[in-house]
This record gives structure tokens, C-alpha cells and sequence, in this order.
């Protein structure tokens, strides 16, 4: 993880940084305004930055067990129960084809999704609100996993941080 956040993680915020010098105008937008009003190139530097920012602040090394009473009750509402819904996140971590990410995610209508994104996309770019997102480009297990994805995660649901998630989904809701 230290690898995958001080190198990783640090470079796009500096090729953000880079990419934003002298254009003020765009330097003072939010990262979320950005991902909606720049072009392609600049949006696939901006959109890896909130998907990290948010997968290092939904890990804790006292996560894992469920999620809280309000989360559970919106998953159980969009999938029919939380053994599905896992099932269902696993399987977009499992089946994105190369690099992407898998996200729960709370759409327009305040419903719980499950999906995929390809390479750096973000909900955000569908108007959807990430409440948990799991980076599954090579770079984020290869080192300790190797090929074995559905290894990494497995262990990394033990180290979800269910509170920020409740955090996050009450913020989405307003």
C-alpha cells in the first residue's frame, strides 16, 4: 500500500498539479467540477485522484465485519441481501477486464448501484456518488497477490472502514 499511495496515488495529483499550472480559471474548480467540465485527456488525469483520495479513506486497519444498520438496509433494498451484494461487487472486481475499478456507489435517484469502471473513470463522470471503490488495476495487488485478484479482494473487505461508508452514503443522500 505504501507503494501504491506515495507513488502511485502521488503521481497523478502532481500530473494534476502540473497539468492545472497556469490555467486558473481551472485550478479553481473542485476535482468533481472538473471530471464534469474538461476534456477527455485532463479528465483521465483529474478522475484517479478522487478514486484514490476515496479508496485510502474507506480502508482501516480496524475494518472489515458489516456495514452499519442505514447502509445495510439501502444495500439489502437495491440487491436483496448482503450476501448478494458482495457477490455482486466481487464479480465486477473479478470480471474488469484490465485496469479499473469496482464501486458501490448511490445514483441520482438515492438507490444503491453495484458496477465497474473502466481505467480511471469515476461515478462522478455518470453523476453518481462513490461511497466505497476498490482500485483493481495490477498496480494495487500485483506486489502481494500477484495474478491472484479475487485473493486481494477478499482481504481487502477486511479492511473496510463501514463508518466512513455510512459517512459518505448520508452525505450522498443529503
Amino acid at each position: 500500500m505504501q507503494i501504491h499511495h506515495g507513488k502511485h496515488h502521488q503521481a497523478y495529483i502532481t500530473n494534476v498539479n502540473t497539468a492545472l499550472e497556469g490555467l486558473d480559471d481551472l485550478a479553481a474548480l473542485s476535482v468533481e467540477d472538473l471530471l464534469r467540465n474538461v476534456d477527455q485527456l485532463l479528465s483521465i488525469m483529474v478522475a484517479d485522484m478522487p478514486n484514490h483520495s476515496l479508496f485510502w479513506t474507506i480502508m482501516s486497519p480496524n475494518g472489515g465485519g458489516n456495514p452499519t444498520p442505514e447502509v445495510a438496509a439501502a444495500i439489502e433494498s437495491a440487491c436483496g441481501s448482503l450476501e448478494a451484494a458482495k457477490e455482486q461487487f466481487v464479480t465486477a472486481a473479478t470480471t474488469r477486464f484490465g485496469s479499473g475499478w469496482a464501486w458501490v456507489v448511490v445514483d441520482e435517484t438515492g438507490s444503491i448501484q453495484i458496477y465497474s469502471t473502466a481505467n480511471q473513470d469515476s461515478p462522478i463522470m455518470q453523476g453518481h456518488t462513490p461511497i466505497l471503490g476498490l482500485d483493481v488495476w495490477e498496480h494495487a495487488y500485483y506486489l502481494n497477490y500477484q495474478n491472484l485478484r479475487p485473493a486481494y479482494i477478499e482481504a481487502w473487505t477486511n479492511v473496510i472502514n463501514w463508518e466512513e461508508v455510512a459517512r459518505r452514503y448520508a452525505a450522498a443522500k443529503g
